[in-house]
């Protein structure tokens, strides 16, 4: 599917559709295996994809892809452990 495509659904869906849809998938990985937790974060990215059809969703999904990426680069240079990262969701406020 084309991100023209994904943004017309989005448009569809509208910012509280995608943010509720998100929220479902979110509940749905809590309950499950880490195989699904996977599985479900497709999805989310299909549906931060989407989301692009809005200018301050996109700058919103962007700041949060950032911010992943900074625990990353913390995480290989040793200023945050493993045990942080997956068990907080913020591991820069412990």
């Amino acid at each position: 599917m084309k991100i023209d495509e994904k943004r017309k659904a989005g448009e569809i869906l509208g910012r509280s559709g995608i943010s509720q849809r998100i929220i479902q998938l979110a509940s749905d990985i809590a309950e499950g295996t880490y195989k699904n937790a996977i599985e479900k974060a497709g999805q989310i990215s299909v549906l931060v994809e989407a989301a692009t059809f809005d200018v301050y969703w996109d700058e919103k999904a962007n700041m949060g892809k950032h911010k992943e990426l900074n625990v990353f680069c913390n995480l290989i240079e040793g200023g945050l452990t493993r045990d942080k990262v997956i068990c907080l969701v913020d591991p820069y406020n412990a």
